[in-house]
């Protein structure tokens, strides 16, 4: 009985595929102001912009009031507001990862449909819901890692 030579074949380059939606692209920053934390860090504190904020606003689906309600402003001041302070601009810049997170994942009606409905793993609660806290935004980013390593609950 002779032996069959097996061959193994391998990828010699592994490919790195970028994200098809960054925070960059969904607040349209450029990447030198949010590529390092100290470079973030100053963004923030200059404030970001409305066309920064309509321009997530477009891309989540949210109305006014639900994002008033995240970043803890009234509407009204909301639809004013030229430059965000540093609390908002950070809000915004985690919200933006949230929905780029989710995105890449579930792609962009799948996410907006995602937010919507009740889940199990929160409680039952609506994920739109909890995006009024920083420990909510992760929270949600962490059900979505989970369900992309194929932990459901």
């Amino acid at each position: 009985m002779t032996k069959k030579k097996s061959k193994v074949s391998e990828p010699a380059v592994a490919l790195y595929h970028k994200p098809k939606m960054n925070v960059e692209d969904i607040l349209r920053l450029d990447l030198a102001d949010l590529d390092e934390p100290l470079t973030r860090l100053d963004t923030f504190r200059n404030g970001l912009n409305k066309s920064s904020f309509e321009s997530f606003k477009v891309l989540s689906g949210l109305d006014y009031e639900t994002l008033a309600d995240a970043l803890g402003v009234s509407a009204k001041t909301l639809q004013r507001k030229e430059i965000f302070d540093t609390g908002q601009s950070e809000k915004l810049y985690q919200l933006a990862d949230l929905y780029a997170t989710g995105i890449n994942y579930f792609g962009r009606d799948g996410f907006r449909r995602w937010m919507e409905q009740p889940l199990f793993t929160l409680n039952n609660r609506i994920p739109r819901d909890l995006i009024d806290v920083s420990e909510g935004i992760e929270l949600l980013k962490t059900e979505i890692k989970r369900l992309q390593h194929g932990i459901a609950i």
